[in-house]
Parts: structure tokens; C-alpha cells; sequence
């Protein structure tokens, strides 16, 4: 059970794969960097136009106590 050599071989499985996922994370982050390079640089090239949004139409304040009072009424009716 406390065979040296499979844990000299499990510990190296070990280092290997983790060295395996650390070196594909930097490898990954350094990717992530240079596409985002790449991006910034053509959209300044040809940028993308934004269309703003639309300012929502303001319900008068009449409206907005009805709607209020609507759903208060509604709450209780749920409660009970």
C-alpha cells in the first residue's frame, strides 16, 4: 500500500497534467489578449454605428397611481 514507486508515479501524472492545464490557461489568457488587440484596432478601422434607444413615452402620474394602487390591490388579493 505504501509502495514508493506509485507514488513517485502518481505524483508525477499529477505535475504533468496540471503543468497540461496551467500551460493551456496562459495560453488561453494570452489569446484572449491579443484578440482583443485585434478587435480594438479594426474597430477603429471601420467602427460599428450604435443605434441609441428610444427615450420610453413617461405615463402621467394619474396613470402611474393607478397602476400602483392596481398592483397593491392585486398583492393583498394574493396574500389572502
Amino acid at each position: 500500500m505504501l509502495n514508493p514507486q506509485i507514488w513517485t508515479e502518481g505524483l508525477i501524472t499529477m505535475a504533468v497534467g496540471m503543468g497540461i492545464v496551467f500551460t493551456f490557461l496562459v495560453i488561453l489568457v494570452f489569446a484572449i489578449v491579443i484578440m482583443a488587440k485585434v478587435v480594438g484596432y479594426l474597430n477603429k478601422i471601420c467602427p460599428v454605428a450604435v443605434d441609441e434607444p428610444k427615450a420610453k413615452k413617461q405615463l402621467p402620474s394619474q396613470m402611474q397611481e393607478e397602476i400602483a394602487l392596481a398592483v397593491g390591490i392585486a398583492m393583498i388579493q394574493k396574500c389572502k
